[in-house]
């Protein structure tokens, strides 16, 4: 039994990588679409889903430091995409929010991601369509649960460096 996890470990292993390549095919720093990267593509995703939030409240959603965010944040700040102002209760509190111009772009990138989606999805078999959905949610979901357990284990290179 152990074999065959080990097995189908290494297959999962293997199917997210060529998946993540497929959907990742750009470092986080190259431009993306609309004169954005990807990584500020993320941040306008995450402020277009969750409304205005903190640096903190980001970074955690972005999984990345306050300080790399805040480097993310400025382009974005610059073009009038997105807003900073300091909550009424703490002003050295930092929050976020999309301007209206980030919002619509917000719109267009989503109403864009998720034609691809439709047509990734028209290619699967229809009866397949909501389980591979529901896996893809549900692989999602247990890699948050061990991240936030800490049940996922750090890897240790050949040099003893952690990873």
């Amino acid at each position: 039994m152990a074999q065959e996890d080990a097995a189908q470990a290494a297959q999962l292993h293997r199917a997210i990588t060529m998946l993540v390549q497929q959907y990742q095919c750009r470092e986080r720093n190259d431009v993306c679409c609309y004169g954005i990267s990807v990584s500020q593509c993320y941040a306008l995703e995450a402020l277009g889903e969750h409304g205005t939030l903190s640096m903190q409240a980001l970074a955690t959603q972005l999984h990345l430091a306050v300080s790399t965010v805040t480097r993310v944040l400025a382009p974005l700040v610059e073009k009038g995409l997105v807003e900073r102002h300091s909550m009424a209760r703490d002003r050295r509190v930092c929050c976020v929010s999309l301007s209206a111009e980030g919002a619509r772009l917000y719109q267009t990138i989503q109403s864009e991601l998720v034609a691809r989606e439709q047509a990734v999805l028209q290619r699967l078999p229809a009866e397949a369509r909501e389980q591979v959905i529901w896996a893809i949610a549900e692989l999602s979901r247990a890699m948050t649960t061990m991240q936030t357990t800490g049940e996922h284990k750090t890897m240790t290179c050949a040099q003893g460096d952690k990873v």
